[in-house]
């Protein structure tokens, strides 16, 4: 270590990563927020404080999204290396309307805590034990995600003023909360980078939270791999008369409503590895498409339902999603048949048909021209993603109508693939080298997890364990390619070991939300630094 290391550092103490983690918070940067577009002008002005990037500014490069949001890739270059470390973050929140009284103080870490010293009334018990205890600070972003962006700049500062023989690429980017829009395009960038200067990653460090798994847990969690999310749809189109004549026409809900049994809370979806399990999956939205009230029958419904994956990909979800609504389907016909049989008329049938089949018959029967010409208007009604794919969806089946009563299965955006690189030798040996740093220098343990399931961009640094397996989310997402897109072909090839390893922070998305100081402010860049020093340097 360098003897002015302490006088010409910003972020090497406790004290020093305090004062920048507060001031990353006080910046707003709520998603969809002017703050989140003026972020990444404030990080790189902080990263220009610093010699290395004023000697060297092209090192700093902002990457635009797709809606002029922007990444920040800040990257430590060693003459000495190919290999490469990237540093992992996101810098936008969710909202502050939970806050009430108190928004004005959301961003504030010293004020909010000081706040919530005098008035408790949002603050549960356990929240209460750690206010009082003085080791939290609390605050929108102060858990989710700011401390790792924090923890990533402190790191890059201790390369530069060591000069170590390994390259860092710190990415942190907007949109996380959403549709991961930064990530996608910071990946993007990144294989041009690799290719540019002949990088070669040998590791993917995410610094998001730990989530605690109990009141009085003090350990700490670091992770392998990340929850796969991904959100299977159905359109049902049925057939639509007066209420008068209800048994002339077939009730899209009453189809649904079947689908739904097969699908929400069902087992058959859920997966395990090892002693942990994917939640069970619940639907997101589940509604009928009628605007307005009228005595005709609704005949559109939709359902949007949320499912998260460890080794599934797309093609193996959407698979066994088919089965399901297959077997929803059936089960809806087979009642309804059942309880028309004693009127006059004719009972209905109904087919099952994928996204990319109900195309390529649109296209067949009317031409690439109009087909186009219908997904473009429809995109433009909507801003959302997985709106859009909804009225892309129901638009189509209009056009089609002569198809009869029908189930369409599709995606909806967004999609986040799951990773493990769980028992790969490198991330084996970094997680020993987690667990005897905490553990020695500072009396805590910290246990492997093999899924972070608060979903992150780790999911768009690797392929899904079990393969690619993308096929059918890029032939059934309607927006694919067109307002959404995920970078398949640079996440095969930037891919490398990844981890997640952050600070111990508690309630993300909540008014409680909170960070351990202790554990972001001494304990954490230690850690980060020895995984560095240790498995990447001379090595």
């Amino acid at each position: 270590m360098k003897g002015d290391f302490i006088i010409d550092a910003n972020w090497q103490t406790p004290e020093g990563r305090s004062a920048l983690l507060k001031q990353l918070v006080a910046h707003s940067s709520v998603t969809h927020s002017k703050g989140e577009t003026t972020f990444p002008d404030f990080v790189q002005d902080l990263l220009m404080s610093l010699p290395y990037f004023q000697q060297h500014p092209e090192y700093i490069h902002q990457v635009p999204t797709v809606d002029d949001r922007h990444a920040v890739i800040a990257r430590y270059h060693s003459a000495k290396a190919t290999q490469t470390v990237t540093l992992i973050s996101h810098f936008d929140t969710v909202g502050i309307d939970d806050y009430g009284p108190y928004q004005k103080y959301a961003f504030d870490m010293d004020q909010l805590t000081k706040t919530f010293q005098e008035d408790m009334r949002y603050l549960d018990d356990m929240s209460k034990e750690d206010l009082l205890s003085g080791q939290y600070l609390f605050g929108r972003g102060a858990m989710d995600m700011k401390p790792g962006l924090m923890l990533h700049m402190s790191l890059i500062e201790q390369a530069i003023l060591e000069e170590w023989d390994v390259n860092l690429i710190l990415m942190t980017v907007p949109d996380e909360e959403v549709t991961s829009k930064g990530m996608h395009a910071a990946v993007a960038y990144l294989d041009e980078l690799c290719t540019q200067h002949d990088l070669s990653i040998a590791l993917h460090l995410n610094s998001e939270p730990t989530f605690q798994q109990a009141h009085h847990d003090t350990n700490h969690y670091h992770y392998t791999g990340s929850i796969g999310k991904i959100m299977p749809s159905v359109l049902v189109y049925g057939r639509e008369t007066h209420v008068g004549t209800s048994a002339n026409g077939l009730s899209s809900n009453f189809i649904l409503s079947y689908i739904q049994q097969e699908i929400e809370y069902h087992a058959r979806f859920k997966e395990q590895f090892e002693i942990e399990e994917t939640p069970l999956p619940v639907s997101l939205r589940v509604t009928d498409i009628k605007q307005h009230y009228d005595v005709q029958t609704p005949f559109r419904s939709v359902g949007l339902f949320n499912m998260f994956l460890f080794k599934r990909h797309a093609n193996e979800l959407f698979e066994q999603f088919n089965e399901a609504v297959k077997q929803g389907m059936n089960k809806a016909i087979s009642e309804y048949q059942q309880r028309i049989a004693d009127t006059d008329v004719e009972s209905l049938n109904i087919q099952l048909m994928t996204y990319h089949d109900l195309l390529q018959y649109a296209v067949q029967q009317y031409g690439q021209e109009t087909v186009d010409q219908l997904i473009d208007t429809q995109i433009a009604t909507e801003t959302e993603p997985h709106l859009q794919s909804i009225a892309i969806v129901d638009a189509m089946m209009n056009l089609c109508r002569e198809l009869g009563p029908t189930v369409v299965t599709f995606f909806a955006p967004p999609y986040y693939p799951a990773t493990n690189t769980s028992y790969h030798p490198l991330t084996e040996a970094i997680s020993e080298t987690i667990d005897t740093t905490l553990r020695t220098q500072f009396e805590r343990a910290s246990k492997r997890i093999h899924y972070f399931n608060g979903i992150s961009d780790l999911s768009y640094v690797a392929p899904s364990p079990n393969g690619a397996g993308f096929e059918s989310y890029e032939e059934n997402t309607p927006v694919f390619n067109k307002t959404y897109s995920i970078p398949f072909q640079s996440i095969e090839k930037i891919q490398a070991p990844l981890l997640n390893c952050g600070p111990i922070g508690k309630d993300a998305h909540k008014v409680t939300e909170r960070i351990h100081q202790q554990s972001a402010f001494e304990e954490l860049p230690i850690v980060l630094s020895t995984i560095i020093q240790k498995h990447f340097l001379n090595s």
